[in-house]
């Protein structure tokens, strides 16, 4: 179980589901995706496989979620190894 925890909100994986959200979002580009929040803050609405639950990131916190996302990856692979 893989879990993401984003300002109060844990969404829990599968490893396969974790793979598969890595693999839709990965290239993602902030700037394709750019909305602005009620007080002007530059923003983007991220949609979890959950379709219910979406994901608001400023830019900062976007790319600081990507390489948490790209480290999860990297101990999966690792896990996989070890548990192989």
């Amino acid at each position: 179980m893989i879990n993401i925890w984003n300002k109060g909100v844990l969404i829990s994986f599968t490893f396969s589901q974790f793979s598969s959200f890595v693999d839709v979002t990965n290239d993602l580009d902030f700037d394709d995706y750019l909305e602005s929040s009620p007080d002007g803050t530059e923003i983007v609405v991220l949609a979890t496989p959950y379709p219910d639950i979406s994901l608001v990131f400023t830019r900062e916190e976007w790319y600081n979620f990507f390489s948490a996302l790209a480290e999860a990856t990297y101990m999966q692979e690792i896990y996989r190894m070890v548990h192989s």
